[in-house]
């Protein structure tokens, strides 16, 4: 049985809590979940928002 993982959620900041993400559990859940290559999922670098990203991302 898989142990799951937990994310922490910072309170606080605003109507939508606050994911703290790392690169790791980014390419955990991109392997776990077998995120087609063709999608280029793309650990966003320090600083950079879902704002940030490309045309076409979301």
């Amino acid at each position: 049985m898989a142990e799951k993982e937990i994310v922490s959620v910072e309170e606080g900041a605003g109507p939508v809590p606050v994911l703290k993400w790392d690169q790791g559990l980014f390419e955990q859940t991109v392997r776990g979940f077998q995120f087609p290559v063709e999608w280029d999922a793309r650990y966003p670098h320090q600083g950079q928002t879902d704002a940030d990203a490309p045309p076409g991302y979301i």
